[in-house]
């Protein structure tokens, strides 16, 4: 399940995201149903009914252990299940298991895309907006650096960033899924990086890899 305002997951990463979305949103919804739960119960078995004082208790045991060791229980599982999920994100593929790598540069206020084992480069600037294309079905690899400022690299398709430092280069490893299609502005800034940075987004296509191959030999770049 998907959150409504955001495109299909397009990696195997945002599908392991999307699954933790989904376990955190069900047990949000469980919990909430189970104080208001409590809350009813307890207003209406309790209730004042007369100037009579309530029987006072000093100590219940079993459930004061109970309302301790349950929460606990609920955020180390959900502590495992976020570490977990963040490990895989994070993990990095066999440099021979690499389909495709893609050096992303971040400049104020526009993106650069280079293909360096094809040859091609996409460049933004004021005028153009610069297309990110990538073959679904691979492993592809982003080398992130940028160099002004810091800016952060977001495709929501993925449901995750990475900033982006000056002179320092970074890399994200991605399995596409077999999902393709087109979404303008589908990778924007997600840091505040200066006055035109409302400008800094690009558009996404995700092909089949034979229509990515004739993609590079149209830009001049050896498929």
């Amino acid at each position: 399940m998907s959150a409504p305002m955001l495109p299909p997951p397009l990696t195997e990463q945002a599908e392991d995201i999307d699954r933790v979305w989904d376990v955190f949103l069900i047990g949000a919804v469980a919990v909430f149903a189970f104080v208001l739960i409590l809350v009813i119960f307890i207003v209406v078995r309790f209730r004042r009914r007369d100037d009579r004082l309530p029987r006072q208790i000093r100590l219940n045991l079993p459930f004061e252990l109970a309302y301790t060791f349950i929460p606990l229980v609920v955020v180390g599982a959900l502590f495992a299940i976020t570490f977990i999920s963040v490990r895989d994100v994070d993990a990095e593929v066999d440099a021979d298991d690499i389909d495709l790598t893609v050096g992303v540069v971040g400049f104020r206020w526009q993106w650069r895309f280079e293909y360096p084992d094809q040859g091609v480069i996409v460049s933004g600037s004021e005028q153009q907006i610069p297309e990110l294309v990538l073959p679904a079905s691979s492993s592809v690899r982003f080398e992130v650096r940028s160099v002004d400022v810091i800016h952060s690299f977001w495709i929501p398709g993925f449901r995750f960033k990475r900033d982006l430092f000056p002179d320092l280069e970074s890399t994200v490893d991605v399995e596409m899924a077999d999902t393709t299609g087109t979404w303008p502005a589908g990778g924007i800034c997600a840091e505040f990086c200066g006055l035109d940075h409302h400008k800094m987004y690009f558009d996404l296509r995700i092909v089949a890899p034979e229509e990515f191959e004739q993609w590079i030999a149209d830009q001049g770049g050896t498929p």
